[in-house]
């Protein structure tokens, strides 16, 4: 068995690129890093793990290949060997995998989980009339953004709207993360527990905690966002994209029935960056939201029909390639993209 949460990102039927893994989990991913990550299924863990260390992840996998759970099968591609599976499923048992992904894709989880920690404290305080504490420390901006917020609330029914908040949402969690995270919480004369002091199961460890916590604040995210006053705490950290703006626009311009050739006279870049602001927007958008039929037309998914079959994780461009316009990548990887699309429903 392993402790390591990285082997459940391993499959024992699809050969997965570790460097792909990585940069999906600290968010530093190219056009091609997100494909893979669609490819494997594993777009919700982007972000997941934005403090991780290069030097550290790689000292993991090494451990995995080294223990026998990972083999690697060329290419610097590596897939879970039959014992690897079965440490797989030991650690779910053992371990906590969060559950909320898609809520963590689109918020800033984190960060409110600093706001909303010193928001408690403040609103604790208040409500003992104390004026002379110390404040939690969390990024200055963030600090003074909920500082601000703080004074835009109605201070007669604030507290009691928060208590009842938290008392519903925390009613909503089974009692042992209903407690733990009650215990987490800094208050007057109340410095709120660490991992290894709150009464979470023997198996876990920080990372573990880490993703806990991950999904308690997800789902309170859920709980307030849309209250009067709390709704404002979930605002202030604002929610997450995954496509930057100048992918947005791109987009936007394009379904709105701009060519290329305008984009390019109007915005000053490469014809290669708004292709990849495409393939971006076209990976992370619902299937009917992104107009492949622009650019696929029938003929040419046609063309890619009759010899491009079997698994999609195969194919290569020397498949369909005819020329050397780079224009036939951008179509054969947005035909990849939507062949993955209808795999998935």
């Amino acid at each position: 068995m392993t402790n390591d949460f990285l082997i459940t990102l391993f499959s024992m039927q699809q050969p997965r690129r570790h460097r792909v893994i990585f940069g999906l989990l600290k968010h530093q991913a190219t056009v091609s890093t997100e494909y893979w990550g669609l490819r494997y299924r594993l777009l919700t863990v982007t972000g997941l793990l934005p403090k991780l260390d290069k030097a550290v992840f790689d000292q993991r996998i090494a451990q995995l290949v080294a223990d026998g759970f990972l083999m690697e099968v060329g290419d610097g591609q590596l897939c879970l060997s039959a014992s690897g599976q079965k440490a797989k499923e030991a650690f779910l048992t053992a371990h906590y995998f969060p559950e909320k992904l898609d809520t963590l894709l689109q918020y800033d989880v984190p960060m409110f989980m600093q706001a909303f920690l010193l928001a408690t404290q403040i609103l604790s305080e208040k409500a003992y009339g104390n004026k002379a504490y110390y404040p939690l420390q969390i990024e200055h901006r963030l600090m003074q953004q909920v500082k601000y917020w703080y004074t835009t609330l109605d201070k007669k029914t604030i507290i009691a709207e928060w208590v009842g908040l938290l008392n519903n949402y925390l009613q909503t969690l089974p009692m042992m993360d209903a407690n733990a995270l009650v215990a987490t919480w800094i208050g007057h004369d109340v410095a709120g527990l660490n991992f290894d002091q709150l009464d979470l199961p023997a198996t876990w460890h920080e990372e573990d905690f880490y993703f806990w916590q991950l999904d308690m604040y997800a789902g309170l995210i859920l709980a307030i966002q849309n209250t009067p006053a709390l709704g404002g705490l979930v605002q202030l950290t604002g929610k997450r994209t995954n496509l930057p703006a100048g992918v947005q626009f791109t987009y936007e311009r394009v379904v709105a029935g701009e060519s290329e050739a305008s984009l390019l006279q109007h915005r000053r870049i490469k014809i290669g960056t708004i292709r990849e602001h495409l393939l971006t927007a076209a990976i992370w958008l619902p299937r009917q939201d992104f107009p492949y039929e622009y650019f696929l037309t029938p003929a040419i998914q046609t063309y890619f029909a009759q010899r491009l079959t079997g698994n999609i994780d195969e194919w290569t461009f020397s498949m369909v390639r005819t020329s050397a316009d780079p224009y036939e990548f951008f179509l054969f990887r947005l035909y990849e993209i939507l062949q993955t699309k209808h795999e998935d429903g």
